[in-house]
């Protein structure tokens, strides 16, 4: 079962598109705008999400396969995470 998070004005799911990127970050930045929120938008939101699911426990390498990134590197830079914190997680499993 597929569940979309944002939707098209006649109700169907946004696809991967180019142009629906473009349609969900000026939805979001419509609707921030409107509700006097800052600092959303879809990076924001991606951030957040991960930063959440670290936060929840789940480990790095799943969700760098949950945010779709090549390696591991890059989700450490998304998340923030300092190299040191990192390897201190990891010497509890050798």
């Amino acid at each position: 079962m597929i569940w979309n998070v944002f939707l098209s004005a006649n109700g169907q799911g946004i696809n991967n598109s180019q142009s629906s990127s473009n349609a969900i970050s000026k939805s979001l930045t419509k609707y921030a705008r409107e509700f006097g929120l800052k600092n959303v938008n879809a990076h924001a939101l991606r951030r957040a999400f991960a930063t959440n699911l670290l936060n929840q426990g789940a480990n790095v390498a799943l969700i760098s396969k949950a945010l779709g990134h090549k390696s591991l590197e890059t989700t450490t830079v998304y998340l923030d995470l300092e190299k040191e914190f990192v390897a201190e997680s990891l010497r509890d499993y050798l």
